[in-house]
């Protein structure tokens, strides 16, 4: 009996034993598998990681190489081409990746395949037949985006199978035209109104938004670069001593200004290819633009200048008191460093007994059109005080009626002329002021007018506005007379004031309350330059970006238009905030929506680089 308990128990232990080895064995095995299934997991996060980081490495070298092919005339992407070979990504990009080594399709290391930027089609799509995407349509009938897709699969090592992970991320390449927005700054943008203020445009500011005072408020969209600060800017101590207090501005809904893409004209990166401190002076900044280019060194710009794309220049010179306008068309291309051909000449000689002579030299009939139209707009002979510069200013006036009056009367004869007009007095220097003036402006020709300098432009009365009412009636519903329908226009130059129809340019060295202003209607775009905030003086702001020499009290500016600011001006650097320059007008301004449409004659474009879709596949 005690032989059988002992052969029992002995089974029973066998048995117990043999169901703990199961449980241990299932145990381990549940643990293992587990194990696995994490340790891939890890694998499989790692990957994604890896992907993503390969993701954004593409997308940083697509950028580069698109910003070294910028256009003002986006007719085609960047070609698939250039964007073979593509570096891979280093340690340096991944640095919680113990030991990370990057290899195509082969090796011991982190497997990066199928890494590739390629063209796509507006619907996604691959391109086909050709190495060029075509554009689709943006946010604006005259915004042009192309598309391309990154793509990266990374395979880990494992003591089993591999792991895999293959990304994509649509990469958009937005061309669209700065008049899109009501204000456009690449520098900061600072909005200080002292009475209400409504912008009821998009706003952008690719640096930093700077908006103290609650009696703005945005009517639409409002980005910024960097920061925005409901604050003066640092060097702006004109509201501290005014006793103002800092109070956020106002806006539509549950729409506050946002952190935005910063875009680019066009498309360029101004790190890459600006430098002021070389000695090539086609590359000293954005203000190049508006500046003769000079044929002793390359030019990033070429192309892309208002001079360069102007129909008609017009070059002024003087010796011994003698002015000369030379007229010249764009019949020769820039990159020859050329003027093109002069067609034409006026000449201001004040000993002689007819001041003025005119000289057309043009051979073709284009050419003896517009230098015979040209030269009868031009006045060589006058000048005015600007109190804020504290000069006297020599003027070059244009009768842009008479351009608009020539146009509209026979428009076959100026087939092939762009409307362009470039004017530059080249002798402008310190204490040595030169400016535009245009007069007689309220009829633009039929397509619109664009006017570019390289010196300041003073906008003289009603400006596209046609004539009859609302000229001097301060109507801001109906900013153009009933008669009339408003052109698309921009003037370019840099600096821009505005001057009322009451303005003479005689009266000009009277006190400001004498300078009395009277309501005054401006259509057009304005792109130029401001003096920036600095040791304690403001710049002016936003709101006094197209500048005033009048006393506008109890009068009112009724503006139609958009406001771009690329650069810091260079001739008219007269301080803001000074004695005996203005006092400021009932403000009226509204962002002209019919540029979204169609846009003034000239091309300028800014360039946003944008991630769009991603997706795992």
């Amino acid at each position: 009996m005690r032989r059988n308990e002992s052969g029992s128990t002995v089974l029973i232990v066998i048995s117990v034993i043999a169901t703990l080895a199961v449980f241990i064995g299932a145990a381990l095995d549940y643990t293992f598998t587990v194990g696995r299934n994490v340790e891939r997991s890890d694998k499989m996060a790692q990957a994604s990681a890896i992907a993503n980081g390969c993701l954004e490495n593409e997308f940083m070298y697509w950028r580069e190489v698109c910003r070294t092919q910028p256009s003002s005339n986006p007719s085609i992407g960047v070609a698939t081409s250039n964007f073979l070979g593509i570096p891979l990504p280093s340690q340096s990009q991944f640095p919680n990746i113990p030991n990370f080594t990057a290899t195509r399709g082969g090796g011991s290391g982190y497997i990066v395949s199928n890494y590739a930027v390629t063209a796509l089609t507006p619907q996604l799509q691959p391109v086909t037949g050709g190495t060029l995407p075509p554009a689709g349509v943006g946010q604006t009938a005259t915004t042009q985006t192309f598309f391309y897709r990154g793509t990266a699969t990374v395979t880990l090592p494992d003591r089993g199978l591999p792991v895999s992970f293959k990304a994509s991320q649509i990469f958009e390449q937005q061309y669209q035209n700065p008049w899109d927005w009501a204000l456009f700054f690449v520098d900061p943008l600072e909005i200080e109104p002292g009475p209400l203020f409504t912008i009821d445009g998009w706003v952008q500011t690719n640096s930093a938004l700077y908006t103290p005072l609650s009696t703005l408020t945005f009517g639409s969209k409002v980005t910024y670069g960097t920061n925005w600060y409901i604050s003066a800017m640092a060097g702006d101590n004109h509201l501290i001593a005014g006793g103002d207090t800092y109070a956020p501005p106002n806006w539509p809904g549950n729409e506050p200004p946002i952190q935005g893409t910063p875009g680019q004209p066009f498309g360029l990166n101004p790190a890459n290819i600006f430098n002021s401190s070389d000695p090539a002076n086609t590359n000293d900044g954005y203000h190049e633009l508006i500046q003769i280019p000079n044929p002793a060194y390359p030019d990033p710009l070429a192309q892309d200048r208002y001079f360069d794309q102007a129909g008609a220049k017009v070059i002024l010179s003087s010796n011994a008191g003698t002015i000369t306008a030379t007229i010249y068309d764009n019949s020769t291309a820039a990159s020859t460093s050329s003027l093109g051909t002069s067609i034409g000449t006026v000449t201001y000689n004040p000993s002689a007994t007819t001041p003025t002579t005119t000289a057309v030299t043009g051979t073709t009939p284009l050419q003896q059109v517009i230098a015979t139209t040209i030269a009868s707009a031009l006045t060589l002979n006058q000048s005015l005080q600007d109190n804020r510069e504290n000069a006297t200013v020599a003027i070059t006036g244009l009768n842009v009626g008479t351009i608009a009056a020539a146009i509209n009367a026979s428009p076959g004869s100026f087939t092939g002329f762009n409307q362009v007009i470039y004017i530059d007095d080249s002798s402008a220097a310190a204490g040595n002021e030169r400016a535009v003036e245009l007069t007689n402006g309220a009829v633009l020709p039929n397509g619109g007018l664009t006017i570019a300098s390289g010196n300041p432009v003073y906008i003289q009365g009603d400006y596209n506005t046609g004539t009859g009412p609302p000229s001097d009636s301060g109507n801001t519903a109906q900013p153009t007379a009933s008669n009339y329908t408003r052109q698309p226009s921009s003037i370019v130059a840099d600096a821009v004031d505005i001057l009322s129809n009451n303005w003479t340019n005689s009266e000009s060295t009277s006190s400001v309350g004498s300078r009395a202003a009277n309501n005054t209607t401006i259509n057009t775009a304005i792109m130029a330059g401001t003096v920036p905030t600095a040791n304690g003086n403001y710049s002016g702001g936003a709101e006094n970006f197209p500048r005033f020499l009048e006393n506008w009290s109890g009068s009112t500016l009724t503006y139609y238009g958009s406001m771009v600011e690329l650069y810091a001006s260079q001739q008219a650097t007269g301080l803001w905030g000074q004695g005996n320059v203005y006092s400021p007008p009932t403000r009226a301004w509204y962002y002209d929506e019919n540029f979204q449409l169609q846009p003034p004659p000239g091309s300028i474009m800014v360039v946003s680089y944008l991630k769009g879709q991603w997706y795992q596949q």
